[in-house]
């Protein structure tokens, strides 16, 4: 029985979010579920996961080493599979690496050098003919399952320490009608949305007994028809887990919709807001517009449902003024979580490629395409600027001065809440929001420390740009 290890690599030790979230990419989970059933002995690995960098013992013993990267982990995946082939040779033992998830998909060219395979699109239904040797090709074109309910559900088990998992994704449909012009989704799964069925979801949420789910798709009401057949499901089957998802404004056009979510148990929205410059909204193509963005926060609020915003620096009709623009958008509509990148031409996206025919790319270190490093030149700043600017709006957001404030209006609100629930079912409010904002301060810390001589880089640069 051959052994197969799949690998998630880490990030820089600055990327934030993953560190935080400790998410794991699905694909890894998903194909070690397809090839455990097949009869392979699997393991995955997400250093992320794990907390450390993997270590040689954990790699001698394995006949195939599969690894899933996104752009900011591919350089750590090259390292992991150097490694791995070294140690593997000086033993007298063959080596065969598979690289495959997005970076690959988007430029097989850039890892083929490393790999003896490349793997190019969603794998489920190629995955077993590469393992076994049959698929020989050195780069692997897939075709995509059209029948998401085929997909098995991943068995998180595989995951070495699995039961740090505290967020479980739960991806139910791949594909986006849409076509944001920084974004890679359509380029990897298609502008056609593909779905699973309500029954389908409702049978993997089921088997989840602790921890919050986290439904990953990029766009999880899509399909709002499905999404109140799902709403349904749950609401009847008294499924108590808390969840997540990641959404876009129009759904808040329909409030009795929003109403249904919170029934149905959903504590918290992750919603691309991504501007607040209507100029740089009509050029990311995102198909909403400043007023969408308030209205949507103003009725997640109103049904008690936490708000995280994602905003996106840097577009080319950004000037200066968009970080005060956007902190004091953040501050007026009382967001309870923000996270703010910087414009990343990720390899797939519109953007990439018009950075990259205009010649604005500094560099191409991998590792610092994670949103919170400029790697490019701006059109109306230095880059100096952007950087600083995204640093301007964390500290502005994730203070201690907005942390006291969120104390005191969260002790003045649970008194309240609790004298009303004396009367009537009453809302708690949250105590993370409140959290985040002292936790969000010290990684803002850290970050500068981690990062002093990468700023410096930039000032110079922008010196003599």
């Amino acid at each position: 029985m051959k052994k197969i290890l799949f690998v998630e690599p880490m990030g820089t030790s600055s990327n934030v979010f993953s560190n935080f979230m400790r998410i794991p990419l699905l694909g890894p989970v998903i194909l070690g579920t397809i090839a455990k059933e097949a009869g392979f002995d699997v393991t995955i690995i997400n250093e992320n996961i794990i907390g450390r960098r993997i270590q040689a013992n954990e790699l001698l013993d394995v006949d195939i080493l599969a690894l899933s990267c996104i752009t900011a982990t591919v350089d750590r995946g090259k390292e992991i599979a150097k490694e791995y082939k070294a140690l593997r040779r000086n033993n007298g033992l063959e080596a065969r690496t598979i690289i495959g998830g997005i970076h690959a998909s988007m430029l097989p060219e850039d890892v083929a050098p490393y790999f003896d395979q490349v793997v190019v699109g969603e794998a489920e239904n190629s995955i077993l003919d590469i393992l076994s040797g049959k698929t020989k090709e050195k780069i692997v074109y897939c075709t995509r399952p059209e029948d998401l309910d085929s997909v098995p559900i991943p068995d998180f088990k595989l995951i070495k320490s699995y039961e740090r998992i505290q967020n479980i994704p739960v991806m139910t449909s791949r594909g986006c009608p849409h076509h944001c012009n920084f974004c890679s989704v359509t380029a990897m799964f298609g502008k056609k949305y593909r779905s699973q069925s309500a029954d389908r979801v409702l049978r993997e949420v089921s088997r989840y007994k602790k921890g919050t789910v986290f439904f990953v798709d990029d766009n999880f009401t899509a399909n709002m028809k499905r999404s109140n057949e799902i709403f349904d499901g749950l609401i009847s089957s008294g499924f108590n887990r808390p969840w997540t998802a990641q959404v876009r404004t129009e759904i808040t056009r329909k409030p009795e919709f929003i109403e249904k979510m919170k029934s149905a148990g959903c504590g918290t929205v992750y919603v691309g807001f991504e501007s607040v410059n209507p100029e740089t909204l009509k050029t990311m193509k995102k198909g909403q517009d400043v007023e969408d963005i308030r209205r949507s926060i103003a009725v997640f609020q109103k049904q008690n449902i936490l708000v995280h915003g994602m905003f996106i620096l840097g577009g080319d009709s950004d000037t200066k003024d968009v970080f005060k623009m956007t902190q004091e958008f953040c501050r007026k509509t009382g967001l309870d979580y923000v996270q703010y990148g910087i414009l990343t031409p990720i390899p797939g996206s519109e953007v990439y490629i018009q950075i990259e025919k205009e010649g604005r790319f500094l560099h191409r270190n991998w590792s610092l395409y994670d949103g919170l490093h400029t790697v490019f030149s701006p059109k109306n700043m230095t880059a100096d600027d952007l950087q600083n600017g995204l640093l301007d709006c964390f500290s502005d957001f994730y203070s201690y001065a907005n942390a006291i404030n969120d104390g005191l209006n969260l002790a003045f609100d649970t008194i309240k809440s609790a004298v009303k629930s004396l009367y009537t079912k009453a809302y708690f409010p949250s105590l993370m929001p409140f959290l985040m904002k002292f936790a969000g301060r010290e990684i803002i810390k850290r970050w500068l420390s981690e990062n002093e001589s990468y700023l410096a880089y930039l000032k110079e640069r922008s010196q003599t740009l």
